[in-house]
């Protein structure tokens, strides 16, 4: 991926190789801003011969409004350069500080802990195998480094630090520096489901969802070859309009990457698609599954389409008691979801909250009815030979070493340094995306200054017919 510094400016703190960067590229894009604002004509309207020119250029108004207008697009450049070049809650911290100075209890200045990288999402660690060291896995940093409670890692799109990832925040409730706290969204009670939702806010602005359903009368086994089966979810999840097998992988672990096609019910989101590496773990009882968004070789991203490139939702299901019926089994489900719409936040945390009803009240009878097609072929414990996944043929993917070793030198260069414990499951993979995420945020510090210059500069700009 290149090295750390080349992604998002300032992200981990000022430095002083990263402020002069920042200050060249802005100085001659500035200049030439400026220099375009000058050059244009001031529209007729304020010439001096108009009455509203005249009051424009002579009156205490127009020149207050003038510098008005200067001050904000100040702020927007200002505002624009603080979002790139500081760490989340920097501003609070600051503003902190100086109010219990102003109460006399001195000037404490505590900045944030440095957050996983806004970009953290996009970026790429060490691609783990078993071979790895334990220290550049992101379960050496959880655990601290020890050898001996690292789990096994196999070389698979999904690996154990995954399931790792997804334990340490909802069974062991870590707290994670920045974030917000969980706010209850909605609980939804249907004739044999009930489901109860939260969300809260990462340290990079973006949400977290989580969620915990209790399905009545249903096994753990026939609820995650309920949730995992495609051709099924097609016919309950509208949205999903495509989906197809890219890669497949051991079928006793459900190991697939998958292609969806999605179609959303808001006009402000248009169609989406997903590549997506699936994989599923049983332990102590309870069934995992764990998808991620990857990137493949056998799914080039298509024109036209918003690529998902930020994408996890990971899963535990386990047999309950049925609550209304302790004598017939119940599953309970906590789910982990996060995905980046390439939209303002605003707008995608509105179309979750929105959007949610209506999915669960779909699925609440889907899940009736595939239980009872299920259990026509197999018992509720039991594995289903038939499910969707296991008795597929195995898709292989042949890495060349030349894709092996372009993804571990890249990865390991914007790895290096990241102390964070928190490491993102889609981080490993997302190259070609996360390269054209970086040059955007890197261009829209240059772009700003120069549309604010010359809007700017166009309120002041030369008369027709003067010398420049």
């Amino acid at each position: 991926m290149g090295s750390a510094g080349d992604g998002l400016l300032f992200e981990a703190g000022w430095t002083g190789v990263d402020a002069t960067k920042l200050l060249l590229a802005l100085l001659p894009v500035w200049i030439l801003g400026a220099f375009i604002g000058l050059l244009l004509p001031r529209p007729r309207w304020l010439e001096t011969s108009t009455r509203f020119g005249a009051y424009w250029v002579s009156s205490p108004s127009g020149v207050l409004l003038r510098r008005f207008a200067l001050a904000v697009h100040g702020f927007v450049i200002a505002r624009e350069v603080w979002h790139h070049c500081t760490i989340p809650g920097t501003f609070h911290a600051i503003a902190a500080a100086v109010w219990g100075m102003l109460q006399g209890k001195g000037f404490d200045l505590r900045l944030p802990d440095v957050p996983p990288r806004v970009d953290a999402l996009m970026t790429g660690t060490k691609e783990l195998n078993v071979n790895s060291s334990v220290a550049d896995s992101p379960v050496a940093d959880v655990l601290g480094g020890t050898s001996s409670n690292v789990p096994k890692v196999t070389d698979w799109h999904v690996t154990e630090a995954d399931l790792h990832f997804f334990q340490q925040r909802i069974e062991q409730e870590a707290v994670i520096s920045g974030a917000g706290k969980w706010e209850h969204m909605t609980d939804i009670s249907l004739d044999s489901l009930k489901y109860t939702a939260w969300r809260r806010r990462l340290p990079s602005g973006k949400t977290e969802y989580k969620s915990v359903t209790v399905a009545e009368n249903a096994t753990a086994e026939e609820f995650m070859d309920f949730y995992l089966d495609d051709p099924s979810r097609h016919t309950w999840d509208t949205m999903i309009t495509d989906h197809s097998i890219v890669e497949s992988g051991p079928g006793q672990e459900r190991c697939q990457v998958v292609h969806w096609l999605r179609t959303f019910p808001f006009s402000f989101i248009s169609q989406r698609e997903y590549v997506i590496a699936r994989r599923v773990w049983r332990q102590d009882g309870a069934l995992y599954g764990i998808m991620k968004s990857v990137t493949h070789p056998r799914a080039p991203a298509v024109s036209g389409i918003v690529r998902m490139d930020v994408f996890y939702s990971m899963w535990r299901s386990r047999t309950i008691p049925d609550p209304t019926d302790p004598s017939r089994p119940a599953c309970e489900t906590v789910l982990l979801h996060h995905e980046q719409f390439k939209i303002p936040e605003n707008l995608a945390r509105f179309a979750v909250r929105h959007g949610m009803a209506g999915f669960v009240k779909k699925m609440a009878p889907a899940v009736k009815a595939f239980v009872i097609a299920r259990r026509e072929r197999v018992d509720a414990f039991a594995a289903d030979p038939e499910a969707y996944g296991v008795s597929s043929q195995p898709v292989p993917l042949s890495r060349t070493p030349s894709l092996v070793s372009t993804t571990e030198s890249e990865t390991s260069d914007s790895s290096s340094g990241s102390g964070d414990i928190f490491k993102d499951p889609c981080q490993h993979g997302q190259q070609t995306s996360s390269e054209v995420k970086r040059r955007g945020r890197r261009v829209l510090p240059i772009v700003i200054p120069i549309l604010a210059a010359g809007a700017a500069m166009l309120l002041t700009g030369r008369q027709p017919g003067t010398r420049g």
